[in-house]
């Protein structure tokens, strides 16, 4: 993830990368809207659990996300909340952008839709300033130090 001071444009290009070898953590607001199916989540790992907050995750088939069929999601309508904020995570301090999505266009802002991605969210955004703020930001090779937003400032 990388940390941003803008919220990049997105179109999302149906490459389903998101859906592969990646860890879907789910929340309470995911198994509310997935309570009529079964055999769709597992537990997380201590370290999962550590640095997601979730207690449970989607359960991957083959390094593939079991609602993933034919390139795309057999449960479009009803998919988790990390699927629907993907490939952003936008909390009252930090926007997060995983830049490997390949439908971020880092030339244009999205004016429209940082509440969205905000409400989106709002479930695990007080853990995740906590998580960045801890840390003093997210440094790695793969992200870069921002400076962070102050709460309420455009």
């Amino acid at each position: 993830m990388v940390i941003s001071e803008i919220l990049p444009f997105h179109a999302c290009k149906r490459c389903a990368a998101c859906c592969k070898g990646k860890v879907i953590p789910l929340y309470s607001p995911d198994f509310r809207r997935l309570s009529g199916l079964e055999g769709f989540s597992v537990h997380t790992s201590k370290l999962e659990r550590a640095l997601t907050g979730a207690h449970y995750k989607m359960r991957m088939a083959g390094s593939r996300c079991v609602f993933l069929q034919g390139g795309l999601c057999s449960h479009y309508e009803l998919r988790p909340d990390t699927c629907r904020r993907h490939p952003f995570i936008v909390t009252e301090n930090w926007i997060l952008v995983n830049p490997a999505c390949p439908g971020i266009d880092w030339n244009r802002k999205n004016i429209e839709g940082e509440e969205h991605y905000r409400k989106l969210s709002s479930g695990i955004s007080d853990w995740i300033d906590a998580l960045v703020g801890s840390a003093g930001g997210i440094t790695s090779p793969q992200t870069r130090r921002v400076v962070p937003r102050k709460r309420g400032a455009p």
